[in-house]
């Protein structure tokens, strides 16, 4: 029997994009171009279509659909999935009354076993979700303790991120973000500012940049233009970091050997970047939590809340962090 696995390896592309596509996800991300590779190859290899599985629907919420930051996670997703019995769709809605009234209908679906929500997370999509009663899990940050959640300790990842530059000799250490009223920033923010003061270095709010663009290019600019000095930066994810490098690299400054770099998250920039990003990542089979503890909920239907914060970290070496030039 054909599976989605030989479709994959036979058009060279994830078992992630045959599923999408094979089951019609809406708002995918896959390419015209590939949708029909994928097609043309499931018809030439005689694939039947017999899945029955109950499906865990993904929903990306609030955010660009593009946005490489959850592309790992999802294809992490298919994959815990799949181990236990389910197949997987993906949903990319934003915060509008068209958007919420195809998630209702998604819940409605007898198909639809459980739902993963990550991105922005808002009281609207929330409530939604609790009125259908269909199981679900949200990954993200949130100050709600009465719904299921996973989150990441954003304020430990970076903390331990900005140790590792203080480490390597940097005082002078930026601190890059996205806008500062998400509360994920805000918390990655503490774990800056705790870092700095356990090593006695003095907060600089200069060092501190913010946009709700995500533009690391303008990010860094701003201190060029401002000509204020730092040896290191803290990008809060891998876009940022990406864009940072760009802008260094347009300003004549060389990474890692004058300005070092460190980010959060693993994403295709990390490894398509030259050099390659040094970046903190979730250790071990942390990624697959948010599915499994979803999949928990669907299987014993517990009433009670699960909530969990994923704490352990590990350095993605790359090629941005270096010594400080100074010492």
């Amino acid at each position: 029997m054909v599976t989605q696995k030989d479709i994959a390896d036979y058009v060279g592309v994830s078992r992630t994009a045959v599923s999408l596509v094979l089951n019609n996800a809406p708002n995918s991300t896959v390419s015209e171009k590939t949708k029909e590779l994928i097609l043309k190859a499931a018809k030439e290899l005689g694939y039947k279509d017999t899945d029955v599985k109950p499906k865990i629907c993904y929903v990306f919420y609030s955010r660009d659909a593009n946005d490489p930051r959850y592309f790992q996670h999802l294809r992490v997703t298919e994959e815990a999935a799949a181990r236990y019995g389910y197949s997987m769709l993906f949903m990319s809605i934003k915060p509008d009354p068209n958007d919420h009234q195809r998630l209702k209908e998604l819940a409605r679906s007898q198909d639809t076993a459980g739902i993963l929500v990550s991105g922005l997370l808002d009281d609207t999509i929330i409530e939604i979700l609790e009125e259908t009663k269909v199981p679900h899990i949200y990954y993200g940050s949130t100050d709600r303790t009465d719904i299921n959640v996973v989150t990441t300790d954003y304020s430990k990842v970076c903390y331990e991120a900005v140790r590792h530059l203080i480490e390597l000799g940097h005082r002078r250490i930026a601190f890059y973000s996205g806008s500062l009223r998400l509360l994920i920033n805000k918390r990655e923010l503490a774990g800056y500012s705790k870092a700095l003061e356990e090593a006695g270095i003095e907060v600089d709010k200069a060092l501190i940049q913010s946009g709700a663009e995500e533009d690391g290019d303008e990010l860094c600019s701003r201190l060029h233009e401002l000509d204020i000095d730092y040896t290191a930066a803290y990008c809060t994810n891998t876009v940022i970091q990406f864009g940072v490098l760009q802008g260094l690299k347009r300003h004549g400054i060389a990474v890692p050997e004058q300005i070092s770099l460190i980010g959060h998250g693993y994403t295709e920039l990390v490894k398509l970047s030259i050099p390659q990003l040094t970046t903190m990542i979730l250790s071990g089979d942390q990624k697959e939590i948010p599915a499994i503890r979803l999949i928990e909920i669907i299987q014993r239907k517990a009433p009670d809340p699960i909530y969990e914060c994923l704490t352990d970290f590990e350095l993605f070496p790359g090629g941005t962090t270096a010594r400080c030039p100074a010492t």
